[in-house]
């Protein structure tokens, strides 16, 4: 475990290899390969790194960018808390931009942390808005350990020993989004791991995701990434 820290700046962290888990007071929030979590400033956390080790992209935010969102946009609020975002084709921009190191990448990388920061306050992320109940924190273990297995809210409610509306109902009040949406978001995390990693054909890697078909593969996955799987990796498989 790294020693507690804190940064004075927020950042953006996108995972390429390996993961790691994020204590934050009570909280925490577990990243693999393909999530990005964003942390604000001068939050005090801890991070185990996994046993495979860690290979990140991280950016640290100017607080003037904040600012800058804040101006622009009069729906936009400042995150208070570290934020698991969902999976977007703006952060393998952002990764892509950094490796290409060009002349145009310094005002590339600054427009693509900006439209980031207009996903995570528009789109619905993975996060903790306050500590959930040890019950709770199984189940959300368990949808992370194994979610490219089917799960159906009453079985996890019959695992934790307690009544599906109360756990529909929990679960949404404490990480922001459906159980049916957690999965899904962790499923897309994998594939775009496999994307850029592999040349694994998509049909295989909607199979291994957890995915129904291939077809169920694309809608979700342009649904929540803004692309296609077939163009995503066209514009991000690993150089």
């Amino acid at each position: 475990m790294f020693p507690t820290q804190s940064h004075k700046w927020a950042h953006l962290c996108l995972t390429v290899e390996g993961g790691y888990q994020l204590d934050w007071g009570r909280t925490r929030l577990r990243c693999g390969p393909a999530s990005l979590l964003f942390q604000p400033p001068g939050q005090v956390y801890g991070a185990h790194i996994s046993a495979a080790g860690i290979r990140c992209v991280t950016v640290d935010i100017d607080p003037t960018v904040l600012l800058g969102a804040a101006e622009a946009l009069p729906d936009f609020e400042p995150f208070d808390a570290p934020r698991r975002a969902p999976p977007h084709w703006l952060a393998f921009q952002l990764r892509w931009e950094l490796e290409l190191g060009d002349d145009l990448s310094s005002t590339s990388v600054e427009n693509t942390v900006f439209a980031l920061l207009v996903e995570l306050g528009e789109r619905p992320g993975l996060e903790t808005r306050s500590t959930p109940p040890p019950w709770l924190k199984r189940v959300q273990e368990q949808i992370e350990d194994e979610s490219r297995q089917h799960h159906t809210l009453e079985s996890l409610a019959q695992a934790a020993g307690v009544h599906h509306v109360h756990l529909a109902r929990e679960f949404r009040r404490r990480f922001g989004c459906t159980v049916g949406h957690y999965i899904r978001q962790r499923r897309v995390e994998f594939a775009c791991h496999r994307l850029t990693a592999s040349r694994d054909p998509l049909s295989e890697i909607a199979f291994d995701a957890g995915f129904a078909d291939q077809s169920h593969f694309t809608k979700t996955f342009r649904r929540l990434v803004g692309m296609t799987p077939g163009l995503f990796r066209t514009r991000f498989v690993a150089r």
